[in-house]
């Protein structure tokens, strides 16, 4: 079982390399979907976080990014840890998902692939 969360730590850490040029849009992306699970709007967030409106539309357009005093008051306004905003993987391509997927799943013993089976079949299908 170690050894699935390992493997799901590595695929993470590839993920965000790839990632790497799109971070601010990517952040920005995850405080908009964070914002809108909370029912705020962008001025409310920005009241929130004491920060002009303009600055929360240029942190989810992937325009600016804040500091991490900021993330830190934005994670409390959105009712998240700070490291849920640095969550992306789930917002790559359908390709590349399912991609990322099977090199995951290559990778596992018969134990552990029946265990995702399992878990897949009960829990998602």
């Amino acid at each position: 079982m170690l050894k699935l969360g390992f493997i799901i730590i590595i695929i993470y850490i590839r993920l965000v390399f790839k990632m790497k040029k799109d971070i601010k849009l990517l952040f920005g992306l995850k405080v908009r979907e964070y914002r809108l699970k909370n029912g705020l709007r962008q001025c409310q967030l920005a009241d929130l976080v004491d920060v002009d409106p303009k600055h929360i539309s240029r942190i989810e357009a992937g325009g600016s990014f804040p500091s991490s005093e900021l993330i830190g008051r934005l994670a409390t306004a959105l009712k998240v840890e700070p490291k849920d905003l640095f969550e992306f993987y789930h917002l790559q391509s359908e390709k590349d998902l399912k991609k990322d997927i099977n090199l995951m799943l290559d990778k596992l013993s018969k134990e552990n692939l029946s265990l995702v089976y399992k878990f897949v079949r009960t829990f998602v299908l």
